[in-house]
């Protein structure tokens, strides 16, 4: 571990695990995404100086009813084993599995696979392009974090803050039926 990086605390974890108590969790998808969202708000103080605190956050204030996965890469059974049995060590990793988990529940698959890596599909994201607040859809690889424009071109438009897409933003921009 770098001595940059931030130890989870203890209080948090077990926190974090006191959710496998609430009959709702993995009752359904939605109802797994609702709960995470809320207990990360609740403990945001503690969470929000990770690295990876800018890809979590977009994903907080969606409407999960608009944006909920037909086919989530989750199994919400497999779920108590994956997410709470062993205690990450650091606040990084933590953020980062939690915006994952967010992520995999609401990604858009594109149909397209990913030019570098060939594992795994592209994924359509909403870019907000930091310096002038410009929105863009772009293609995400989950996989290996190749970005491409829409139009299939290496995307190179700077930092941005991205956001998940749904059926209706990807037929906005693309003007889809």
């Amino acid at each position: 571990m770098q001595d940059f990086e931030q130890t989870l605390d203890a209080f948090i974890w077990e926190d974090f695990k006191s959710l496998m108590n609430n009959p709702l969790l993995f009752n359904n998808y939605i109802d797994y995404f609702l709960i995470l969202a809320e207990w990360i708000k609740k403990n945001r103080p503690g969470l929000e100086y990770s690295v990876y605190w800018n890809r979590l956050s977009p994903i907080l204030e969606i409407d999960i009813y608009d944006y909920i996965s037909k086919e989530p890469e989750i199994l919400l059974g497999q779920e108590s084993k994956r997410m709470f049995n062993s205690k990450p060590d650091t606040v990084d990793s933590f953020v980062m599995r939690l915006s994952d988990t967010l992520w995999d529940l609401v990604k858009l698959r594109s149909g397209k696979d990913c030019p570098r890596c060939k594992d795994d599909e592209l994924n359509y994201v909403v870019a907000e392009i930091l310096e002038t607040a410009e929105k863009k859809l772009i293609l995400e690889c989950d996989t290996c974090g190749c970005t491409l424009n829409s139009n299939g071109t290496e995307w190179s438009d700077g930092v941005a803050t991205i956001h998940p897409a749904n059926k209706s933003i990807v037929n906005k921009y693309i003007g889809a039926n």
